[in-house]
């Protein structure tokens, strides 16, 4: 089980990752628009503690793309830079 205090933080890394680099509608710089990926953190945060593979974060971040946000026109090449800096998060070795 992961400490309260050490999940907020890698839920804060995941919200940074996903406006910052990931963006599929471009909203980066609408201050009033930060927390429109929000509602995904939770499932991202979960593929990354349950050790999800790269294809499954990727195919959860298209399939959000695709079917939620209606943007048909992505693909998994550009998923990789958003997959990189999600793997790059500092995870405690027990959550594994």
């Amino acid at each position: 089980m992961i400490h309260k205090y050490e999940s907020r933080r890698i839920r804060v890394v995941i919200r940074r990752v996903l406006l910052e680099v990931w963006d599929p509608i471009g909203i980066k710089d609408e201050p009033k628009a930060q927390s429109e990926y929000d509602g995904y953190i939770g499932d991202v945060y979960k593929l990354l503690i349950g050790g999800a593979s790269d294809l499954e974060i990727t195919e959860r971040l298209l399939y959000i793309v695709r079917e939620t946000m209606r943007l048909e026109k992505a693909a998994a090449a550009d998923m990789g830079e958003t997959v990189s800096a999600l793997r790059n998060i500092h995870l405690p070795p027990h959550a594994d």
